[in-house]
């Protein structure tokens, strides 16, 4: 019956699957096929070989509408998947980086990549290198230009490249390669203004420079140093900007927080699992966005563990049910794009994880001082285990929890007990 209840038959009239019917008596699966099938057909009228894998992991995605949708509202995708499948059209990364819409055909680019019908080429760098070329068409100084190129080269795209190699290429690299880039060439606009090329910068100008804006400028340092080290610009100091205050929550409001992702059932899954891993654990959503299922270790006993660093942690039990009910049911694992995805936050691009920016934004919109409820847990719990355990347990260095220690007033807290042991001596 439907939902009228009215008896209505909701097998389909080719597979006999249960679906509500799209056309025809025909569910969305099999709708799906026989679309897809007339666009990538060769000359023989057969599924074009080439184009099998695409076929084969769009029809058998768990959520077939899903992609019929999308065939049918992306018309520079379905026009593109036309000219590659009759081979009007190559199937190489140029076909797609050279395209009309770049951006409209863009998620069809990197599905084939997964499904390895084109070679992988990290998003990430492309995007830099392309944002590079359009900044680089603003900047008025040929000799700026050639500079700024050597340093994008053998600094961020290096870099990129070596973190790529190695599946370490987060969003926040290029973010800061991007950032970086556009202070080096206001740095050299700053010079040019007073008349000086590179070479001829002086102490003055750098300590002017830092004092005259906003604190964002010290990210020239990246590439003052580069310069230096390349004899670009005379070997002068260039200094490190020391955040003077760390924002940190009090912690009844990081208890509030808790409270909230543990019982309200109306913040989504993901964000609720998200924010006591940095409510609980102290992970910055860098780290978070990147997480594995894996990490998450499930015992006979119905006892959960997740691991950051050297030796897995214990999950309470009483927030255990929040992570073990999102990994059961996480998104977008449904469709061709991320099936069997090993991410805990599964990304709506093909094989990638959530940007780290997507869910910095969500939790903003939560109501969370993301900075300030990872300080004030790390505080927390430096005070509770000695900072050397606190690293290698949650992932991070020595020294940085040895600040976090300090400014927990931890060395502080020990010095009565010290003193009273002297004194008993």
């Amino acid at each position: 019956m439907d939902c009228a209840q009215i008896p209505a038959n909701f097998h389909c009239a080719r597979c006999e699957e249960e679906d509500e019917p799209v056309r025809s008596g025909l569910c969305a699966r099999c709708c799906l096929k026989d679309d897809l099938g007339d666009l990538i057909r060769d000359e023989h009228g057969g599924i074009a070989e080439h184009m099998l894998p695409l076929y084969q992991a769009l029809t058998t995605q768990a959520n077939a509408r899903s992609a019929r949708v999308w065939l049918i509202t992306n018309k520079p995708a379905k026009e593109l998947l036309r000219t590659l499948a009759t081979d009007t059209a190559s199937l190489t990364h140029e076909t797609f980086t050279q395209h009309q819409t770049p951006g409209k055909v863009q998620h069809l680019r990197k599905l084939v990549m997964s499904l390895g019908m084109i070679e992988e080429r990290n998003g990430r760098i492309e995007r830099y290198e392309t944002w590079l070329d359009q900044k680089l068409l603003k900047v008025p100084s040929p000799k700026h230009k050639r500079l700024i190129a050597q340093f994008a080269r053998f600094v961020h795209l290096n870099r990129m490249r070596h973190l790529a190699s190695q599946n370490s290429l987060k969003e926040g690299t290029l973010l800061s390669a991007r950032q970086s880039t556009s202070t080096a060439i206001e740095f050299l606009g700053f010079l040019d203004g007073r008349g000086k090329g590179p070479g001829e910068c002086t102490q003055q100008d750098i300590n002017d420079w830092l004092a005259g804006g906003p604190t964002t400028r010290s990210l020239a340092r990246t590439f003052a140093r580069w310069a230096m080290g390349a004899r670009h610009i005379p070997k002068l100091d260039f200094p490190y900007r020391v955040p003077k205050t760390l924002p940190r929550l009090s912690q009844d409001r990081r208890l509030e927080l808790i409270h909230r992702a543990l019982d309200d059932h109306k913040l989504d899954p993901g964000d609720r699992a998200a924010c006591l891993l940095m409510l609980l654990f102290g992970q910055p959503l860098t780290r978070v966005a990147a997480m594995k299922t894996e990490q998450f270790l499930h015992s006979d006993d119905g006892g959960l563990q997740v691991v950051f660093g050297e030796d897995p942690i214990e999950v309470p039990a009483v927030f255990s049910p929040v992570f073990k009910d999102y990994l059961a049911n996480r998104p977008n694992t449904n469709t061709a794009s991320n099936p069997g995805s090993p991410w805990c936050f599964p990304g709506f691009s093909p094989g990638e994880h959530i940007s780290a920016n997507r869910l910095m934004t969500r939790l903003r919109e939560v109501g969370i001082d993301l900075k300030g409820a990872k300080n004030a847990t790390l505080q927390e719990l430096v005070l509770l285990m000695p900072p050397a355990i606190a690293a290698d347990a949650l992932g991070y260095s020595y020294q940085v929890m040895d600040i976090h220690e300090q400014r927990a007033g931890g060395r502080w807290k020990a010095y009565p007990e010290l003193v009273r042991s002297q004194s008993k001596d």
